[in-house]
């Protein structure tokens, strides 16, 4: 029984790493739920799940190899996976870049959430994620997974109760929404299943960047059991918030007076629903749990910067909390520079070319190199040794 529940707990704890990365400033806030799915109508919602299957494949197929070829972080792994060592530079540049606009969107995100809720400087918004996260990211892979979890809990309770108190308001009506979709009358809306495919093509291939961070945690990973369970974990959460939010902003544009998909004059659209339906109270709940999705995703991406570049300043076994903190302080100080872009731009614009720039070195190495390399057929034949291949 024990065995039964540390392998449940170690599987929850790595696919919330995922979905803590995954939870940050577009998802939470609702714009990258509006540039991705909610465009497309409901074949918006259907390609979600599609989308998190094609990651989540790649997340265990990755994370399994970091685990037999003990790779963890993002760089050993490609070396290893790639066989040659030039092409982790490309995806050094795309770590970089990604931190940048995921970080910089969550930086974004929460600063202009507690200035409008609070009025509280910007600066000061983005100064405590980044003082929280640096004490985090300077404990160990442990405790990130462990704290990924509680932040996700409470990320997910907080987001389900808010659409339930939103749909039982009777102010949104999602059949008459898909109604006027099909009709053509939702300005910024046009369904299109390919279109959605796509748009589920390309957003996986932008969040494949989690591999470095599942990376380094995937030493944790007693068996290859684990590694799966971790990864349908990861599916199932990640999807179901995906459609439930599709689902929500797709109802919202019912709304009288607001327009949901208006996302120049209103770049944070979960707020704004929110404050569309009278929600005041819960407004405060939603902009704290925006604050720990944000932490969330800051802690899951520094921490694979930490597992990547942390050899620069220290031996293999050492322990180095303090530079492993400061570290994580300076890569969100340049994130939080970006974060003036605005998350709009960053999220519509980075993510999408992140998307294409991921598919040669991320996508296709996890689905062909990395699965072949962890087959038993290969470890056999290559007499690698691989504790927990059933």
């Amino acid at each position: 029984m024990n065995k039964k529940q540390s392998t449940l707990s170690i599987a929850i704890g790595v696919a919330c790493v995922w979905m803590g990365t995954h939870f940050g400033p577009g998802v939470a806030s609702g714009t990258q739920i509006l540039v991705y799915w909610v465009k497309y109508g409901a074949w918006g919602a259907f390609a979600s799940i599609l989308a998190m299957c094609l990651l989540g494949y790649c997340i265990c197929c990755s994370a399994e190899y970091s685990r037999i070829y003990k790779t963890y972080n993002y760089a050993d792994w490609t070396n290893s996976v790639w066989g040659f060592k030039w092409i982790v530079y490309l995806l050094d540049f795309s770590f970089i870049i990604v931190m940048m606009t995921a970080l910089g969107g969550s930086l974004s995100a929460i600063g202009n959430l507690m200035f409008n809720q609070f009025g509280i400087n910007y600066w000061i918004g983005v100064g405590l994620v980044i003082i929280c996260a640096a004490f985090l990211c300077a404990f160990g892979a442990k405790l990130v997974a462990r704290s990924s979890s509680y932040m996700m809990y409470l990320v997910l309770a907080v987001l389900a109760i808010i659409i339930i108190m939103a749909a039982l308001s009777g102010q949104l009506h999602l059949g008459e929404a898909l109604a006027n979709v099909k009709a053509g009358q939702v300005a910024g809306i046009k369904p299109s299943l390919l279109g959605a495919l796509w748009s589920g093509v390309i957003y996986a291939s932008f969040q494949a960047n989690v591999i470095g961070n599942i990376s380094s945690v995937s030493g944790q990973l007693p068996d290859r059991k684990t590694t799966r369970l971790a990864a349908i974990i990861g599916i199932c959460g990640n999807a179901a918030m995906l459609v439930a939010l599709t689902l929500f902003f797709l109802a919202s544009t019912t709304i009288q007076g607001y327009d949901v998909m208006d996302t120049a004059t209103n770049p944070l659209p979960f707020y704004g629903v929110l404050t569309a339906l009278g929600f005041s109270g819960i407004k405060l709940v939603y902009v704290l749990t925006v604050f720990v999705a944000v932490l969330s995703t800051a802690v899951g991406f520094c921490f694979g910067a930490i597992a990547r570049y942390s050899k620069l300043y220290r031996k293999p076994e050492e322990v180095t909390p303090g530079k492993d903190g400061l570290l994580v302080a300076v890569l969100l100080l340049l994130c939080a520079a970006a974060s003036k872009i605005g998350i709009v731009k960053l999220v519509s614009t980075g993510y999408t070319i992140l998307g294409y720039l991921n598919l040669p070195p991320l996508i296709f190495p996890a689905i062909v190199l990395a699965n072949r390399k962890i087959r038993k057929k290969y470890l056999k034949e290559n007499n690698i040794d691989a504790p927990g291949v059933e």
